[in-house]
């Protein structure tokens, strides 16, 4: 059977974004003269044949969606999620779409309740993409989503809630135990672990939760080791921190839940130990604690393409009614001072 192409099977062929494609086959908005080359010779060399009946079914709708993230200011982990999300604006920039993205305080649940609810009175407001840090604030704003019959996308956290239409992320409990073999191979028999989750609320943040259930999970085949759990702010971590070693005794390794490793060898260093640590994310004093080795491994999380796929699958769905799946997991990448250059291109 012949393939019948789509824009985005052209616009991989000319090496151009999906807006580029569109802007040239309905004539509208400036092309430079290589785009144009392009996109003509992908569309000649596929034998694209444009549908005219495709074409008088466009209704100028104009699709409102809001996009509600943590504040990239307030933590830095962020910034590449607010980098996938600028980006996939830019190549949806040739379609009928107003795409807004707003922040919430990382710390207050307050924020997001508050910034949600403002969000989703917006007239007209076809879909809202989400990080749900905080559950039971999550779940009562998916109700309302439900309700208002607004189409709801999630990435990075994940909810057990069948409320959520899309959700790209992780599976976060797979991650936990992935941490886990890590932390293994790291140490002896009867090792002392710690558990640190590091600025959030442990209580209501259901990422968090998760990866711990999936560490736990993995050691309960090996009765000798001993788990210990702390959940820290960075501003306790002189009074605390020092406390927590002490009565436990030396500690063996930290599995981080948070992308706030390198607080654990800040704090390590003035204590004069050395543990092995694995926790999460690039950031780069993470990075630069991996290349040292004082953090053995992270786990990488792919933040900029959980944000672009998510946004993507609501944009996709609005203006192509294509069906995305409900839940898009991406791989779990293991990152160490060997291969971490690789990740940072």
């Amino acid at each position: 059977m012949k393939k019948k192409h789509t824009i985005k099977d052209i616009a991989q062929a000319a090496g151009v974004s999906i807006g580029t494609v569109d802007r040239v086959l309905h004539k509208r908005g400036k092309v430079s003269e290589k785009a144009l080359k392009a996109v003509t010779d992908a569309l000649n060399n596929l034998n694209y044949k444009p549908n005219p009946i495709a074409r008088t079914l466009k209704n100028n709708t104009i699709y409102s969606i809001k996009v509600l993230l943590p504040d990239p200011e307030m933590d830095p982990y962020w910034k590449r999620c607010m980098e996938g999300i600028n980006e996939t604006i830019e190549e949806f920039s040739a379609f009928d779409l107003e795409i807004e993205t707003h922040c919430y305080d990382p710390s207050e649940p307050s924020s997001f309740s508050k910034t949600g609810e403002q969000l989703i009175q917006t007239e007209n407001l076809n879909a809202l993409l989400f990080v749900p840090l905080f559950e039971m604030e999550s779940n009562a704003l998916l109700k309302k989503l439900g309700e208002k019959q607004i189409l709801s996308a999630t990435f990075n956290s994940s909810l057990s809630n069948d409320l959520i239409d899309q959700h790209t992320g992780q599976d976060l409990y797979s991650s936990g135990r992935v941490g886990a073999k890590l932390i293994h191979s790291l140490i002896k028999p009867d090792s002392k672990i710690a558990i640190v989750h590091i600025d959030e609320a442990f209580n209501n943040a259901v990422h968090m939760k998760q990866k711990e259930q999936g560490f736990i999970s993995f050691f309960k085949d090996f009765g000798s080791f001993q788990i210990q759990t702390l959940t820290l702010n960075s501003n306790e971590f002189e009074v605390k921190f020092p406390n927590f070693v002490t009565q436990f005794d030396t500690m063996d390794a930290f599995f981080v839940t948070t992308s706030k490793a390198y607080e654990i060898v800040k704090a390590l260093k003035k204590e004069n130990k050395k543990c092995s640590i694995v926790g999460y994310d690039l950031l780069p004093r993470n990075v630069s604690c991996l290349k040292t080795g004082e953090i053995d491994f992270l786990i990488h999380q792919s933040p900029k393409t959980q944000a672009s796929l998510g946004l993507r699958g609501l944009i996709e769905t609005l203006i192509f009614g294509k069906e995305i799946p409900k839940k898009q997991l991406l791989p779990i990448d293991i990152v160490n001072s060997e291969n971490v250059d690789s990740y940072l291109i």
